[in-house]
């Protein structure tokens, strides 16, 4: 169990079977069966997790072979399906093959089962409890808009099977996927996030998923866990690490099933905004953010096609603090209010670094006040006049135009100051 493995739902520890199994018509359908005969010392066995395609409704049976060598009773594990796809997983959960040395799987079905992966439940990548709750740490009031997030109600979970532990700190920001669990649509997502919970609770033991935020391909963001509370993401580094799940499957070498997807701009930019969120509000250095790899090398995950964006995320993530989202074009809009009596708001957006120029006219053309002449990073910009001219003199009553220069935009719009 050396070098880096893949985890499915950051809860298995990969490991070697024998292949894709040996396959045989039954009276009934098929039986597939395969082994893991060699695990190393190292890792603390609590349960067995397999990844297989196919027919959802397989009857799964696993053994463990004890120090004497003798294979264990037969157990049926519990199975969960991957919503949207055929796969599902099959696991058992048991503190008694701790020192098991070999698995072996039988998989009984009326259709074609294909063996795709198993692992081992390590008990050191388990639920951290705190021997000592802290109380909960009272965020700081963000300049960060909290972006839209489908709560626990909205996708239906369940409660947690017993009480969370409260973060004492905040200091460390994780992103992962899910190395499945697919999802581009909001009913999709609610349902791969509540299989995942189920798979969480039920297949791994922990008293409810284990990632803070789930985001989807089409960029729907879902609450796991509050992210106030310890989450059981990072086995050994949980304590004050907010963690982050996108929803799909992005290292390719890692399966024998296709394993492509790509991060989309719509889950690009809600990472970034939930991340720019989280780190503003709960005073973390954005900077910190890892990949799940990034801690103590034994898994792929976040995936090739998404570890190498981090670099560029974490700078991303700073600017989104610093101005805000990223537009995508140039604008100018129309003041707010309009007509107004003391003071009116003007907005503009600027997509890249560029020159702006904002300036206010008469009706006879002549300037009178210059709001901004400046390079300006991106943004989405709002200023507010005060119906007073560049020497701080109040203006009188009447039309007035606002001309806006930036980029290869230039605009001009008509307000109404009325006395």
């Amino acid at each position: 169990m050396s070098g880096m493995h893949g985890q499915f739902l950051d809860a298995v520890r990969e490991i070697s079977f024998d292949g894709p199994g040996q396959r045989v018509k039954t009276s009934g359908g098929y039986a597939l069966t395969g082994s893991a005969i060699s695990i190393s010392d190292g890792p603390e066995i609590e349960g067995v997790a397999i990844r297989f395609s196919g027919d959802q409704q397989a009857i799964v049976w696993i053994q463990f072979m004890e120090v004497n060598g003798q294979w264990s009773e037969k157990y049926q594990a519990k199975t969960f399906a991957e919503p949207n796809s055929d796969r599902f997983i099959a696991s058992i959960l048991d503190n008694g093959i701790a020192s098991a040395r070999a698995i072996r799987y039988e998989a009984q079905s009326s259709t074609v089962v294909h063996f795709l992966s198993g692992g081992i439940f390590d008990r050191r990548d388990g639920e951290t409890k705190m021997s000592f709750n802290p109380p909960a740490i009272k965020h700081k009031r963000s300049g960060v808009e909290k972006p839209k997030v489908i709560s626990r109600d909205e996708w239906g979970a369940r409660p947690p099977e017993s009480g969370y532990s409260n973060h004492p700190y905040f200091r460390k920001l994780t992103l992962h996927h899910a190395a499945g669990w697919a999802a581009k649509t909001l009913d999709e997502g609610k349902a791969a996030v509540k299989s995942i919970q189920e798979f969480h609770q039920d297949g791994r033991g922990w008293s409810d998923i284990g990632y803070h935020f789930l985001v989807d391909m089409g960029g729907n963001i879902y609450q796991g866990r509050p992210e106030t509370v310890l989450g059981a993401h990072v086995g050994g580094a949980n304590t004050g690490n907010i963690g982050v799940c996108v929803l799909g499957c992005y290292h390719p070498p890692e399966t024998s099933w296709p394993c492509y997807d790509e991060m989309t701009y719509a889950t690009e930019k809600s990472l970034i905004h939930l991340y720019a969120w989280i780190a503003d509000t709960y005073e973390i250095d954005p900077n910190v953010l890892k990949g799940h790899r990034d801690y103590f090398g034994t898994t792929s995950c976040p995936g090739d096609n998404v570890w190498p964006l981090i670099p560029q995320m974490q700078a991303d993530i700073v600017l989104f603090i610093l101005y805000g989202e990223q537009p995508t074009r140039y604008a100018l809009f129309q003041n707010y209010p309009n007509p107004f009596n003391a003071t009116t708001t003007l907005h503009y957006d600027v997509p890249e670094i560029s020159q702006v120029t904002l300036t206010i006219y008469d009706i006879l053309g002549r300037e009178v006040m210059t709001l901004v002449n400046e390079e300006q990073n991106y943004g989405y910009k709002k200023l507010v006049w005060d119906g007073r001219d560049q020497a701080g003199n109040p203006v009188a009553p009447g039309i007035y135009f606002y001309r806006a220069v930036m980029g290869p935009l230039t605009e001009t719009k008509k307000m109404v100051l009325l006395k």
